[in-house]
């Protein structure tokens, strides 16, 4: 069960396994995109700002092919989130708070119930900070977390392994914007796989 207090009660043991075969249900999926503000994502030193902006951009693009939920968390006064998130958010799924993790407000961690998907895919910046909290109590709160690396970024090339490995200790999936894509709709040949598998050759680099 999903709990959506935003506490961090839930035993390591009642998080929820997704490795259930080649296809993920993308009914039972939502992104939450966490503090991928534009002046924020400059920080980044273990990925490109650029590719960061690419990869993240991308997994909304396939998102809102799919018809995935999606929330953004936000540092107040930091600017805008980077356009091709921008372009998806809402006032309604936007959600402003000085905090480490958007299970500490109330209104995101209710918003995030109101889905009722499970499977919770996080992306953001930064990888040691918002990433990693957010994945430990999205576990703690019931959810599945997945993390594609190509969609965070981290301080530096030697802290951001210290928090992926935390997280996928604590039963979190690392994986990819190609591979979480792929397996929500691996038929290329037929709707929706097609419009995923262009936004995934577009991601590619030159």
């Amino acid at each position: 069960m999903i709990n959506t207090t935003g506490n961090r009660q839930a035993s390591p043991g009642s998080v929820l396994s997704v490795t259930d075969g080649a296809r993920m249900n993308a009914n039972d999926v939502q992104l939450l995109f966490v503090h991928l503000q534009t002046s924020l994502v400059a920080g980044s030193r273990t990925v490109s700002a650029e590719a960061l902006v690419k990869a993240a951009t991308a997994l909304a693009e396939v998102g809102a092919v799919l018809g995935l939920p999606m929330t953004f968390a936000v540092v107040p006064g930091r600017g805008d989130l980077i356009p091709g998130l921008a372009a998806h958010a809402t006032g309604a799924d936007t959600f402003p708070r000085h905090a480490a993790s958007p299970f500490l407000d109330a209104a995101t961690v209710a918003a995030l119930g109101t889905h009722g998907r499970r499977i919770l895919v996080v992306a953001g910046f930064a990888t040691e900070v918002a990433v990693l909290h957010t994945s430990l109590d999205g576990m703690a709160a019931g959810y599945a977390v997945q993390v594609p690396v190509d969609a965070v970024g981290g301080l530096s090339g030697r802290t951001e392994p210290a928090a992926l490995g935390q997280i996928e200790r604590a039963g979190g999936v690392l994986t990819s914007v190609h591979g979480l894509a792929s397996r929500l709709a691996p038929d290329f040949a037929a709707q929706p796989g097609a419009d995923v598998l262009a936004i995934l050759q577009a991601l590619q680099p030159a």
